[in-house]
């Protein structure tokens, strides 16, 4: 029986993206996946940045959800303005389902004070939603015992690939202390659909903000010791989901937790209640190494066995820097949230920006 029901947990997830109109992808290191959360973090570190994110969700019931994500960004000094490219991968079912979009994104950054900043961003996708039916599961393909008989699927479909074009935009305010910020994705609402039956992408807002505490600044080089406060709220079709976390940071190590679902039950929706999210990372050097494990706390807790996240992110030093200097973060993210922000050329860039000499 225990077979059983995990089989049909199973098959309820490989079929949820059409149930549940295909819901965006989460990510527990928010900010280890910055352009993902919005266009308006492209080159927000001077110099140049690449991140990469593997994401394996509910081992516990087979490979039900993995993603990849690879991020570039860099900050064009003499333009005020940062460029990215961004790849994701959301692999279901084994192959089963997956879907691979490109991203170009663009910020452009100018201030309203010296203390002030404001980043608008746009992004543009091209994606495309595969399936694969020899890797379908329909009942008819199980036995009692819960074994697999046949392979594959009698279900026609009219097309195995659907492709799209999509667009985002989004607008950030921030200065040393904190930031907030707002993103709109699927602007376009493409259809992603196998049959006449549209299957639309929900249009996808996000808001969040955050502040930085530093309870103790920096002393004879040492970098400035941090208590970072951050809260996302999502809200795409009927469903709503709130983040909160807190991340201390004390060089080179930064500890964290979060809490993912809602606290309270809307109107018309489940119980949402998601994760507890501890997360660990160290920088060495230019590298960044992150890892979270979302303990679930809803229904799925028995089976899911949670997820896994990890993360590197590496920073391209500027080559008219010195590495012996050492800059106040820019947005009041921790160090190894944001990564390194070096002084720059462009032209809107505070002067309060500037480095302090270890």
């Amino acid at each position: 029986m225990n077979r059983l029901y995990r089989i049909a947990i199973m098959i309820m997830l490989t079929f949820a993206p059409a149930m549940v109109q295909a819901q965006d992808v989460t990510f527990s290191q928010t900010y280890e996946s910055p352009l993902y959360l919005s266009p308006s973090f492209t080159g927000l570190t001077n110099g140049s940045r690449v991140s990469l994110t593997y994401r394996n969700q509910w081992p516990g019931i087979g490979t039900a959800y993995q993603n990849y994500m690879v991020c570039a960004d860099h900050f064009l000094e003499q333009f005020s303005s940062g460029i990215g490219l961004m790849w994701m991968c959301d692999n279901q079912g084994k192959g089963l389902l997956t879907d691979n979009n490109i991203s170009l994104l663009y910020a452009y950054e100018f201030a309203i004070n010296q203390s002030l900043f404001v980043r608008p961003g746009i992004s543009f996708t091209f994606g495309q939603r595969k399936l694969d039916q020899s890797k379908m599961i329909t009942y008819t393909d199980i036995t009692a015992d819960g074994k697999y008989v046949t392979g594959g699927s009698s279900i026609e479909f009219d097309r195995t690939k659907a492709s799209h074009v999509d667009a985002g935009a989004s607008l950030m305010v921030y200065n040393n202390d904190f930031w907030v910020g707002a993103s709109f994705d699927h602007l376009t609402q493409p259809d992603v659909s196998f049959t006449d039956v549209k299957d639309k992408l929900g249009l996808k807002i996000t808001a969040f903000a955050g502040y930085k505490l530093t309870y103790q600044d920096s002393y004879r080089g040492s970098e400035p010791k941090t208590v970072t406060f951050g809260v996302n709220f999502k809200h795409q079709y009927s469903f709503n989901q709130i983040e909160l976390g807190a991340y201390w940071y004390y060089a080179p190590i930064e500890v964290g937790v979060s809490y993912r679902g809602l606290f309270f039950q809307m109107a018309g929706e489940l119980n949402n209640i998601d994760a507890i999210i501890p997360s660990i990372g160290v920088n060495i050097g230019a590298l960044r190494v992150g890892y979270s494990y979302d303990m679930t706390i809803s229904d799925l807790s028995a089976f899911g066995n949670g997820s896994h996240e990890v993360s590197l992110m590496y920073r391209i030093i500027p080559s008219d820097v010195k590495r012996r200097t050492y800059k106040m973060k820019p947005v009041p993210c921790t160090e190894p949230i944001m990564g390194y922000s070096y002084s720059g050329k462009g032209k809107n860039r505070s002067v309060r920006r500037s480095y302090l000499q270890r």
